[in-house]
C-alpha cells in the first residue's frame, strides 16, 4: 500500500499543481500510507528485542513423536513458526505456509491421486477380464497386463523422476498375477493333479507371488512394493483356516506376522514394521469377532477356543511391542500421512499400537461377557506396551525385571497350566484362572508404572486415561439401569476426575481439556436415544438410570466449572495445524469460539438436548442442569474469571431453550433464568465499566447493555410465541407434578417479563443505541398481546396495555429528544476535536517558520500539511467511512468528512412505523382488504417518513441509509412487502389468475422509492440505489409468496396474454415496463460514470446481483435487456464475473421467453438444456479465444461456463451417456486449459471431471449398459490416465515451477 501512495505523490510532484492535488485528495483519498518515516527507534527496546532470553527446550517424548496438541493455553501457540497473530502478521515465517503448500505439493498430490485412479482401473480392467472374457483369453490378457506392467517398472524405477511411476506399474502387474492365480483356481485348471488338490496348489501360488513380490522389492530396495505382500500372507493365513480349522489360522496368522517383521529386520524398515503391527493386530481382532463371515469367497473363521486365542494374542503382542521398541525412531508412512495433515508427526510407536489397538480391542470386545478373560487380555496389551513405552523413554531393562520381566512369563506358564486342566485348582467365588492372572498382572504393572511415573509424559495420561473409559464401557456390563451403570458411572468418574485433578497439578491444557469434555462426548455416544445413538446398542448396550443421570449431569456442570476457572482459556485446536488450514486456524483461535469456557458449554448444552426424553432425564435434571449451566457462566463473567462469549452462549441457549419449551413447557422457568442471567451480566457490564473500559472493551467481552437486554426482550418474545402457537406434541417427564400448571406458567412469564422490561426502561437514557432494544420491547409487548388473547387471559393482557402505554410514553419522552441531542453533541465535539487540531497544526507550522525564518521554508512545511494531516488515525478512519459512503450517497456539504457518518436517528417514529407495519399486516391477514391497506400502508409511510426528514433537516443532519436508501423509507418498502405477503395467505379468496395486486405494491414500492429521490442533488448515486430497492424487493416478495403458498406467478413460466385484460394481461405488462425502466434507467447511470471518469460504484458482486434479480420476475424484456447490458458494462470494467453470470442466465432468460413468445406465431419452444448446450459449446471457444489472446483474466470464467452450462445440459438429454460425454468434454477442456496455461487448480478440475465421468460410467453399468461399453471406457481412461501421468513425472519440475 505505500508504494502506491509513494507512486501517487510522484505524480503529484511532476504535475506539481495544487488544483490537480486537490482532486485528487478529494476522489482518490488514500486507504493507508507508510508511516516509517515518522517512526524514531528506541534503542533500549531494539537492544530488548534482540536479546535471545533462555528457554528450556522440552524433552521430546520420543514414543509418542511430534503430537499435536489438541488443546492448547490461549497464545502459547502464538510463538510457533508459521503462527498468525492476532493483528494478522506472522511473527515466524512457517517451514510451508498453506499457499506454498498446495503451490508445492498440490501438484505431487495430483500425481499421486492420478496413480491411485491408475490403480483403480487397471484393477477393474483386470476384473473384467479374468471374470467376463473367456478363460483362454482373459489368462492371455491377464498375463500380457501383468508383463507390460513388470517391464515398465523396469524401465522406469531407475530413472529417479519416474520411480514413482514404475513403481505403481509394478504393484498393479502384482495384483494382476495374484489375481491370474485365483482366476486359474475358479476357472478350474489346478483339477486333476495327482501329486496335490486344488486349494493347495491355489496356496502354493500365492506363496509363489509373495516370494516373488519380496524378490522384486528387494531388487529395487522400495518397502511399497514389498507391503502388498503382507496382505496376502495373512489372506493365506486366513484360507488355511478352511483347511486346517482355527488352529491353522493361529499358526499361520503367527508365521505371517514373524514373516512380516523379519522382512521389515532384514530391510531395516520402519514401513514395514509398522503395518506389520497394525495388520497382524486388525486381522486377529476380525477372526475374533468373525461370525463365520464370507468376504469374496474367504471364510473367516471365530477363535472358539479361548486359550489358543489368548496364546495367539501373547505370541503377536510379545513381537509387536519388541519391534516397536526396536523401530521407534524410524520414519513411516502413517507418522508421515500425519505429518502432511499438519497434526505434527506421531512416532512409530506411538502410531503402530494406536493402530494396532484397534484390531486388539476386536478381540476383547468380541468376548466383553466373559469379564475375567476380557480383563486378562486388556492387561496383557497394557503391560506389554507399557514395558515397550518405559524403555523407549529410556528406563533401564533392569528396573523393569522384577516387575514385568520375571514374573511375565511365570504367570502366562501357570494360566496355561490351569485353564488347560493339566492342574485342577477350585478358585473362590467362581473366579477363572484369567481373573487371578489380570488381577497380578495388573497390580506389577502398575508397580513398574509408578516407580517410573516421571517418564511418563502428559500426551499419554490423557491418551490412556480415554483408553480406559473406552475398555471400561466395553467391559463392564451396563445394560440393567441399576448396579451395573452405576459402577460404570463410578469408575468413569474416578477417571475423569483423576484427569481433572492431573490437569491441575501438572497445569496441562490437554489434560484439562480431555477432562471437560471427553465426558460430555461419551454421554453423546452411550446415553443418547437407543434407536439414534451414534454408537449401537445392539452392541454395547447401555442403560443408565435417569435420576442417576442427572445426578452425574450435575457433577459434571461442576468439574466443568472447576477446571475452567484455571484452564478456561485453553482452546480447541481445530484446524490449526491441518495443512492449508493455519488461517482458518487463527480465526477460529481469535473467535475464542473454541475455548474450553464456550466449547464445554455448548457440549453441555447440546448433550442435554440430545438425551432429554422421558424415561431417560427427569424434569429436575432438564430445568435444574441447564438453568445451572446458564448462571454458572453467568456469574462467573461477573466474578472475572470467564474468558468466553457470554452473549454467544446466552444467545444459544435462549434458542434452545425456546426448542425445548415446545416439547417440554414451562416457560416461564427458562424465562426466569434468562432474566437472571441478563442481571448478573448487566452488574458485569457495570463493574466493567466503573473499572474504566470503554464501549469497545465491553463490546469484545460481549457485555454491551444494550444487546444484552435487546437480546433478554427477543428471547422472551420466542417464549410467549411458543405459548401462542399452542403446541400439540407437549411431552412431560418424570417429576413435573411438581412444576408449574399451564396457567401459573403463563402469569409467571408474564411477571418475569415485566421484571426485564423494568431492567430495560431503567438502562434506556444511558443506552448508545436505542433503536434495536426499542424495536425488541415494542415487538416483546405486541406477542404478550396476542398471547393473552388467543390464551383468553384477561389479566395478562390488561397487564400488557398498561406495560406498552408506560413503556411507550417513557421511550417517547426519553429517546427521541435524547437521540437529537447525541446526534447534535457528536456533530458539535467532533467539530471542536478538528478545529483544535488545525490550530495545533497551524501553531506548529507557525512555529517551525519563525525558528528557521526562511520563507521556502515556511513553503514546505506547508506542502506537507496535508501529509501530516493524514497521520491522524481518527481522520483516517473518516476518509475509509467516506470512501464507502460515496458508493451509494453524495456528499453532504463542506464537513462531509469529518460530520458525514453523524445522522440523526428518528428511533420513536421508526417505533411507530414498524408498530403500523405490523397493525397492516394484521389486518391485511385477517381481512380481504389488501389492496386497501396497501394504500393505507403506503400513505402512513410517507407520512413517517415527511415527519423524520423535517426533523433531520432542522438540526443539519441526515437520515441514516440502508443500501443507499433512508432507513425510514427502507423500513416502508420492507413493510409493504410483509403487507402483501400477509395478504396473499390470508382467508379471503386468492385466485391465481388475478395479478392486480402485483401491479399495486409494484406502484407502492415505486412511490416510496420516489420519495427518497426527491430534494437530492446526488441522483447518480440514489437512482441506482432506488431502482435496485425497487426490483429486489419485487423478487423477494414473488419469491417468499411461492413458498408459503401465496398465488402468484411462477418465474420464467409467465404467460402475459393467458387472462383477461384488467385482471391479468396489463398488471403483467406493466410490471414488466417497471422492470425494463429500472434497467434502462440504471445502464444509464452506468454509462454517465464511464462517460465522466467516475469510479465503479458496484463491483463485480452488485452487477452480478443486479443480473439475476432483474430478470427473475421479468416475463423475458427486462431480462434479455439486463443480461445484455451486464455483459457490456461487465467488459467495460473488466469484471469476468457479471460476463460470466448474464451469459449463465442466457438459456433461463430465453426459456422464459420463448415459453409465451413462439406458440403464437406457430414455432414450439427450445427446450432449455438444447439452448444451454449450445452456449455451452459457444463457452469452448471463449477458453480457446482466452488462451490465444493471452487473456488470462477472462480464462475462469469461461471454464466456470463451460462446467455449468454443460454438466446440468446432460441431464436433460435422454441417457446417461451424453452426462458421460460432456463430462470428459469439460475435463479435457479443464486439464488441457490448466497445462497450457499453468494453473494447478484447473487441472484438479480436469482430474475431478473425469472421476464424474467415471461415477456416470459406473452408474450406467449397473443400470445395464454392455460390459463391452464398461471395457471401452476403463481402456480409453486408463490411457488418458497413463499418458497424463507419463508427462505429470517427465515434467514435473517445469508444472510446479510454473
Amino acid at each position: 500500500m505505500s508504494e502506491d501512495i509513494d507512486g501517487r505523490d510522484e505524480l503529484i510532484e511532476k504535475k506539481n499543481s495544487r488544483d490537480e492535488l486537490i482532486r485528487k485528495k478529494s476522489f482518490s483519498r488514500a486507504r493507508g500510507l507508510d508511516i516509517s518515516s515518522f517512526m524514531v527507534a528506541d534503542d533500549s527496546e531494539q537492544d530488548k528485542s534482540e536479546e535471545i532470553e533462555p528457554s528450556t527446550v522440552e524433552e521430546q517424548d520420543v514414543a509418542m513423536g511430534e503430537i499435536a496438541e489438541i488443546f492448547s493455553k490461549g497464545g502459547e501457540n502464538f510463538d510457533l513458526p508459521g503462527a498468525v497473530q492476532k493483528d494478522g502478521t506472522v511473527k515466524t515465517a512457517p517451514e510451508m505456509d498453506s499457499v506454498s503448500d498446495l503451490a508445492v505439493h498440490g501438484e505431487k498430490r495430483l500425481g499421486f491421486g492420478l496413480l491411485v485412479a491408475m490403480v483403480f482401473s487397471w484393477s477393474l480392467i483386470g476384473t473384467i477380464v479374468g471374470t467376463v472374457l473367456d478363460p483362454i483369453l482373459g489368462a492371455i490378457g491377464l498375463s500380457a497386463m501383468a508383463i507390460i506392467g513388470l517391464y515398465l517398472g523396469e524401465k522406469w524405477i531407475p530413472n529417479p523422476n519416474m520411480r514413482i511411476l514404475g513403481v505403481t506399474w509394478v504393484i498393479i502387474s502384482m495384483k494382476l498375477i495374484y489375481g491370474l492365480a485365483l482366476d486359474l483356481w475358479h476357472w478350474g485348471w489346478l483339477e486333476g493333479f495327482s501329486f496335490a488338490d486344488e486349494d493347495n496348489l491355489l496356496g502354493v501360488l500365492l506363496l509363489f507371488g509373495v516370494v516373488l513380490n519380496i524378490g522384486i522389492a528387494q531388487r529395487h530396495d522400495e518397502d511399497a512394493i514389498a507391503a502388498q505382500a503382507t496382505l496376502i500372507l495373512l489372506v493365506v493365513g486366513s484360507a488355511a483356516g478352511a483347511v486346517y480349522g482355527e488352529f491353522g489360522v493361529a499358526v499361520m496368522i503367527g508365521i505371517g506376522t514373524i514373516l512380516l517383521h523379519g522382512l521389515a529386520i532384514i530391510r531395516n524398515s520402519g514401513n514395514l514394521a509398522s503395518m506389520g503391527i497394525a495388520v497382524s493386530y486388525l486381522w486377529v481382532g476380525i477372526h475374533a469377532i468373525s461370525d463365520n463371515w464370507d468376504v469374496f469367497g474367504l471364510k473367516i473363521l471365530p477363535f472358539e477356543d479361548e486359550l489358543l486365542l489368548f496364546l495367539l494374542m501373547v505370541c503377536v503382542t510379545a513381537t509387536n511391542s519388541t519391534m516397536a521398541a526396536r523401530f521407534v525412531d524410524k520414519n513411516n508412512w502413517f507418522s508421515d500421512a500425519f505429518k502432511s495433515l499438519g497434526l505434527g508427526k506421531p512416532g512409530l510407536w506411538s502410531v503402530s499400537v494406536g493402530l494396532g489397538m484397534i484390531g486388539a480391542l476386536l478381540a476383547v470386545a468380541a468376548n466383553r461377557l466373559e469379564t475375567g478373560y476380557a480383563l486378562a487380555q486388556l492387561v496383557l496389551l497394557l503391560t506389554a506396551f507399557s514395558a515397550s513405552y518405559l524403555v523407549v523413554r529410556g528406563v533401564e531393562w533392569p528396573r523393569l525385571l522384577p516387575l514385568i520381566v520375571l514374573p511375565a512369563p511365570l504367570l502366562l506358564f501357570g494360566l496355561a497350566i490351569l485353564e488347560s486342566g493339566i492342574v485342577e485348582l477350585d478358585l473362590p467365588y467362581g473366579l477363572r484362572p484369567y481373573s487371578i492372572y489380570a488381577a497380578l498382572t495388573a497390580a506389577l504393572t502398575a508397580g513398574a508404572l509408578l516407580r517410573n511415573q516421571t517418564a511418563v509424559s502428559d500426551h499419554v495420561l490423557w491418551a490412556g486415561g480415554l483408553m480406559i473409559v473406552i475398555l471400561l464401557t466395553l467391559l463392564i456390563p451396563a445394560d440393567d439401569a441399576g448396579s451395573g451403570a452405576r459402577t460404570l458411572l463410578v469408575s468413569q468418574g474416578i477417571v475423569w476426575v483423576g484427569l481433572a485433578q492431573l490437569s491441575m497439578y501438572r497445569d496441562s491444557p490437554s489434560i484439562a481439556g480431555t477432562a471437560v469434555v471427553g465426558p460430555w462426548l461419551w454421554l453423546l455416544f452411550f446415553a443418547t436415544d437407543v434407536e439414534n445413538r451414534l454408537v449401537s446398542a445392539d452392541y454395547i448396550p447401555i442403560l443408565i438410570e435417569q435420576y442417576d443421570l442427572a445426578i452425574w449431569m450435575l457433577i459434571l456442570l461442576s468439574q466443568q466449572i472447576w477446571v475452567n476457572i484455571k484452564h478456561g482459556d485453553t482452546g480447541f485446536n481445530l484446524a490449526s495445524r491441518f495443512s492449508g488450514m493455519s488461517e482458518l486456524g487463527a480465526r477460529l483461535r481469535d473467535s475464542e469460539v473454541l475455548q474450553l469456557w464456550n466449547l464445554s458449554f455448548l457440549l453441555a448444552l447440546f448433550v442435554t438436548w440430545s438425551i432429554t426424553r422421558p424415561g431417560s432425564l427427569p424434569a429436575i435434571g432438564l430445568f435444574g442442569g441447564l438453568p445451572l449451566l446458564m448462571i454458572s457462566h453467568a456469574v462467573m463473567v461477573l466474578l472475572g474469571k470467564h474468558k468466553g462469549k457470554p452473549r454467544s452462549l446466552m444467545t444459544i441457549w435462549g434458542a434452545s431453550a425456546i426448542a425445548l419449551s415446545w416439547t417440554y413447557g414451562q416457560q416461564g422457568l427458562w424465562a426466569i433464568t434468562l432474566v437472571i442471567t441478563s442481571g448478573v451480566l448487566l452488574l458485569a457490564s457495570d463493574k466493567m465499566k466503573s473499572s474504566g473500559l470503554d464501549a469497545e472493551a465491553l463490546k469484545k467481552f460481549e457485555v454491551l447493555p444494550g444487546q444484552l437486554l435487546t437480546l433478554m426482550m427477543g428471547l422472551l418474545s420466542g417464549l410467549f410465541l411458543i405459548i401462542a402457537l399452542e403446541p400439540l406434541n407437549l411431552m412431560l417427564l418424570d417429576g413435573s407434578s411438581i412444576l408449574p400448571t399451564e396457567k401459573t406458567n403463563l402469569y409467571i412469564l408474564t411477571s418475569i417479563t415485566l421484571v426485564g422490561l423494568v431492567f430495560y426502561l431503567k438502562r434506556a437514557a444511558t443506552l448508545d443505541k436505542l433503536l434495536p432494544p426499542a424495536i425488541s420491547a415494542v415487538a416483546l409487548l405486541a406477542i404478550m398481546a396476542i398471547t393473552a388473547q388467543i390464551k383468553e387471559s384477561a389479566i395478562v393482557l390488561l397487564v400488557t396495555i398498561l406495560a406498552f402505554i408506560g413503556s411507550g410514553a417513557y421511550l417517547a419522552i426519553q429517546g427521541e429528544f435524547r437521540s437529537e441531542m447525541r446526534s447534535l453533541a457528536k456533530r458539535d465535539e467532533r467539530l471542536s476535536r478538528i478545529e483544535e487540531k488545525q490550530q495545533r497544526l497551524q501553531k506548529f507550522v507557525e512555529t517551525q517558520a519563525v525558528e528557521k525564518g526562511d520563507a521556502s521554508t515556511l513553503l514546505e512545511v506547508q506542502d506537507n500539511k496535508a501529509k501530516l494531516k493524514m497521520i491522524d488515525v481518527e481522520m483516517l478512519d473518516l476518509v475509509e467511512k467516506q470512501r464507502k459512503r460515496a458508493k451509494r450517497a453524495g456528499t453532504t456539504g463542506e464537513y462531509d468528512l469529518e460530520l458525514g457518518d453523524i445522522h440523526h436517528r428518528p428511533v420513536i417514529v421508526i417505533a411507530f412505523l414498524i408498530t403500523t407495519i405490523l397493525a397492516a399486516v394484521y389486518l391485511s391477514f385477517t381481512t380481504s382488504m389488501a389492496y386497501l391497506v396497501l394504500a393505507f400502508t403506503v400513505i402512513v409511510s410517507i407520512l413517517f417518513i415527511a415527519l423524520a426528514r423535517i426533523r433531520a433537516n432542522d438540526i443539519g443532519l441526515r437520515l441514516p441509509d440502508i443500501a443507499g436508501i433512508e432507513l425510514p423509507i427502507a423500513i416502508s418498502m420492507a413493510g409493504l412487502v410483509l403487507v402483501h405477503l400477509a395478504g396473499r395467505i390470508s382467508d379471503s379468496v386468492v385466485g391465481l389468475d388475478d395479478a392486480k395486486h402485483l401491479a399495486v405494491i409494484t406502484v407502492g414500492l415505486c412511490v416510496l422509492a420516489s420519495i427518497g429521490l426527491i430534494g437530492r442533488n446526488d441522483l447518480g448515486l440514489r437512482i441506482p440505489n432506488a431502482v435496485e430497492g425497487v426490483v429486489y424487493l419485487l423478487v423477494v416478495d414473488r419469491i417468499f409468496a411461492l413458498v408459503i403458498g401465496g398465488e402468484v406467478p411462477i418465474m420464467y413460466r409467465v404467460d402475459p396474454f393467458d387472462g383477461g385484460l384488467i385482471d391479468w394481461t396489463l398488471p403483467i405488462l406493466f410490471v414488466e415496463v417497471v422492470l425494463v425502466s429500472c434497467v434502462l434507467a440504471y445502464d444509464w447511470v452506468e454509462k454517465q460514470r464511464i462517460v465522466r471518469g467516475l469510479e465503479d460504484h458496484r463491483g463485480a458482486v452488485g452487477r452480478a446481483a443486479w443480473v439475476i434479480f432483474a430478470g427473475i420476475i421479468s416475463v423475458g424484456f427486462a431480462g434479455l435487456l439486463a443480461i445484455a447490458f451486464v455483459i457490456r458494462r461487465g467488459w467495460n470494467w473488466i469484471q469476468p464475473a457479471p460476463v460470466m453470470v448474464s451469459w449463465l442466465l442466457v438459456p433461463i432468460a430465453l426459456s422464459g421467453l420463448m415459453y409465451w413468445a413462439l406458440e403464437p406465431i406457430g414455432l414450439a419452444p427450445i427446450d432449455i438444456h438444447a439452448i444451454a448446450t449450445v452456449t455451452g459449446g459457444i463457452s469452448i471457444c471463449f477458453v480457446i479465444w482466452s488462451i490465444a489472446t493471452d487473456s488470462g483474466i477472462w480464462l475462469a470464467a469461461g471454464l466456470w461456463s463451460v462446467h455449468l452450462l454443460l454438466v446440468p445440459a446432460g441431464f436433460g438429454w435422454d441417457g446417461l451417456a451424453v452426462v458421460a460425454i460432456l463430462l470428459i468434454i469439460c475435463s479435457a477442456t479443464s486439464w488441457v486449459s490448466g497445462i497450457l496455461v499453468m494453473r494447478k487448480s484447473w487441472r484438479v478440475f480436469g482430474a475431478l471431471d473425469m472421476v464424474l465421468a467415471w461415477i456416470v460410467a459406473m452408474i450406467m453399468f449397473s443400470t445395464g449398459a454392455g460390459i463391452e461399453a464398461m471395457l471401452s471406457v476403463l481402456i480409453a481412461s486408463s490411457i488418458l490416465l497413463g499418458i497424463v501421468t507419463y508427462l505429470n513425472q517427465t515434467y514435473e519440475k517445469e508444472i510446479i515451477n510454473g
